[in-house]
């Protein structure tokens, strides 16, 4: 695989020639929308297949499929322009396989209210799906937002397990530490919250639970460890895993990155997957920084993995970006969340640069904007395939268990080339 960056005077045809693949592969595979507009700084996929067929007259998916031994759903994950199609056609290459390096599990977070056009493109590619529709209340209590009971059941059908995201989060990003602690310090009120879990479990369908840790520090760590002893045991006794999402707390402090040292070795024999992941809203109150740094979260994953199976351990990464608007001023500025396709979409129109920070392997770009007779400085930062790459790295690097998304609710082709063409990816229930 090969990730080309766009310098100036690129074509889509000179990087296909470059490559020797064709334009409509190169534009198809990436997701590019403006094929004859590159952005200087703009990053494209070469994925090389190891093995093709060609299509002939007559020639149907179902027999492709039964020829190779294969079930369909690889077709489609190897050759995602499918979705959009009726038909396949005599001459066109369909990719079979390609040379991966290691086998994974994978899973992504959603909101229930994912558009299911969007999701059914990005199941193939997912062992588990996380579904974000649980808050925690107070007592332990739980509430949901939405019916996902037909989300279930499409998850199940593209051979997905569904997991229960279960936070103390709203959908804006807002926390509760005063509800965290009041559960953590209060045996009763976590039998109520295993229970409450269990009978949502129960009722639609889930096949485990993920539950996210947002305050996770030295002074609250043994409240953790024996709130996940009493909630895994009731769950577990059911039948059902229990899988922890950890958002992690970086500082900086003497320009130099901090965050909570806890010893993860008593996780080990309670939880059964555990992904490393920071979450991100719409709103960023902080000041213009990468979107997430790999450099901090090797530092986590290099502690972690000190006192916790790497068979356990997934890493996670955020796809979206965000654009500040010049000077900052805390306490008053607030960043706005973007997709990456506005990302790549916003330096074309602005004629910007898109520049590349080797620290914490992200993307940025600057543009400015005339409101009302005033110039208004933008500064965005965001991710691109470089920065999935380097996630790839760490999980090859250190044997992970796999990786995770946050999150699926827009489809980018690429960044599911970039995850099919390096791992084959585990499925725990059939495949049609």
């Amino acid at each position: 695989m090969i990730i080309y960056v766009v310098q100036d005077g690129d074509t889509i045809k000179s990087i296909a020639d470059k490559f020797q693949v064709s334009e409509t592969s190169l534009i198809r595979s990436n997701g590019i929308v403006y094929p004859n507009n590159l952005v200087v700084g703009q990053t494209i996929v070469i994925a090389y297949p190891e093995e093709t067929y060609t299509v002939k007259d007559g020639d149907t998916l179902d027999g492709i499929a039964s020829e190779y031994g294969i079930p369909i759903m690889q077709l489609y994950r190897n050759n995602p322009f499918l979705w959009d199609r009726e038909y396949i056609y005599p001459g066109e290459a369909l990719i079979i396989k390609y040379d991966t390096k290691m086998s994974i599990t994978t899973n992504a977070y959603a909101f229930p209210f994912i558009d299911f056009d969007v999701l059914k493109k990005s199941l193939p590619y997912l062992t588990y799906l996380s579904i974000l529709n649980y808050k925690t209340l107070r007592r332990g209590e739980i509430e949901s937002f939405y019916d996902d009971t037909e989300l279930v059941a499409i998850t199940k059908e593209y051979g997905v397990l569904p997991l229960m995201l279960v936070t103390s989060v709203t959908f804006r990003g807002e926390r509760s530490p005063e509800m965290i602690y009041e559960i953590l310090l209060n045996p009763s009120y976590q039998e109520t919250h295993a229970q409450s879990m269990l009978k949502v479990l129960k009722e639609q369908g889930y096949y485990g639970v993920n539950i996210t840790i947002t305050y996770l520090n030295e002074t609250n760590h043994e409240l953790y460890i024996n709130y996940f002893k009493r909630v895994a045991s009731i769950l577990n006794k059911e039948g059902y895993p229990v899988f922890v999402t950890i958002d992690p707390n970086f500082n900086r402090e003497d320009n130099q990155v901090t965050f909570e040292k806890v010893d993860f070795s008593s996780y080990t024999n309670i939880i059964n997957q555990a992904y490393l992941m920071r979450f991100f809203w719409g709103t960023s109150y902080g000041p213009p920084m990468p979107v997430s740094s790999i450099n901090n979260i090797k530092l986590y994953l290099d502690f972690m993995l000190q006192t916790f199976e790497s068979s356990k351990t997934n890493i996670g990464f955020p796809l979206l970006g965000y654009d500040w608007e010049l000077p900052y001023v805390e306490e008053t500025s607030a960043a706005n969340s973007i997709t990456l396709d506005t990302a790549n979409a916003l330096a074309r129109m602005m004629n910007s640069t898109i520049y590349f920070d080797e620290v914490s392997k992200t993307p940025y770009f600057q543009y400015t904007v005339n409101e009302n007779g005033t110039l208004v400085n933008h500064m965005v930062w965001f991710v691109d395939a470089r920065a999935i790459n380097e996630i790839v790295n760490m999980v090859l690097e250190n044997k992970l268990s796999g990786t995770g998304l946050w999150n699926i609710m827009v489809y980018y082709p690429w960044f599911w080339l970039i995850i099919n063409s390096n791992f084959n990816i585990i499925k725990l229930l059939p495949e049609f």
